[in-house]
């Protein structure tokens, strides 16, 4: 295994979110625990970044009282990664994401040049697209993966009636990885907490408090379980 993980003089951080409670899911338990092909989707969405060697700490948002259970399935790491299992700290998680996000940031030890945010039930990501992600980050001080909206994106207001027409070229949609500064996102989520904002995502409160977000091209695979059939289109499409 390459040495650079951990103890390396990597400055990155990765933040991987598993605080949720995966209602959309029904029944069967957390969908990040549970398994794809063998292994915890948790694991296959961990790896990736564990292969790439760019990254020197790893915190995991978890809800309150599942330590045991994460650790136990962080013991499922291949072989070659059982020594980086005890330097993963395991956060608890808020009420929402945005809650979740920031207490994932508070428990970084020092302070990490670059962190990244996944969604840990996103458990196929590519490396290109993290490399990508860590040097955008890096230049411009936040990057995340899009890809082009396939629907007819509308506004609507409160009553569900379309208040504006969105032109498709303009709209993508959002996943992650989503990069920042490390010290800047977590100012700006300082800063959204005190003003009682509630973001979609990460993105949004860096643009409300910091600046600009560069996007680059994310992939279709790379999708976010969120239903029953979304875990098992992935099982057949990655066996």
């Amino acid at each position: 295994m390459n040495d650079r993980n951990p103890g390396s003089t990597s400055k990155a951080g990765l933040l991987l979110t598993a605080a949720g409670s995966s209602r959309r899911m029904g029944g069967g338990g957390k969908k990040e625990y549970r398994s794809l092909n063998q292994l915890p989707v948790l694991i296959h969405s961990l790896l990736p970044f564990l292969q790439s060697c760019l990254f020197s700490q790893f915190v995991i948002t978890i809800p309150g009282g599942d330590q045991e259970k994460v650790r136990e399935l962080l013991g499922l790491l291949p072989d070659d990664y059982r020594n980086i299992t005890e330097t993963i700290k395991l956060a608890e998680g808020g009420d929402s994401r945005q809650k979740s996000v920031l207490n994932g940031l508070e428990a970084f030890e020092g302070t990490p040049d670059i962190v990244l945010i996944h969604d840990a039930a996103r458990p196929c990501i590519h490396p290109e697209i993290i490399l990508e992600i860590v040097r955008t980050a890096e230049e411009s001080g936040a990057c995340i993966p899009v890809v082009p909206a396939t629907d007819a994106m509308k506004h609507i207001d409160s009553r569900g009636i379309i208040t504006t027409h969105l032109k498709r070229n303009e709209t993508v949609c959002a996943q992650t990885p989503q990069g920042f500064n490390y010290s800047s996102i977590l100012k700006a989520h300082h800063q959204a907490r005190e003003d009682g904002i509630t973001c979609i995502d990460d993105s949004e409160i860096y643009s409300n408090y910091i600046g600009e977000v560069r996007t680059v091209s994310g992939s279709p695979d790379n999708v976010k379980i969120t239903f029953p059939a979304d875990l098992e289109r992935i099982t057949k499409e990655h066996p």
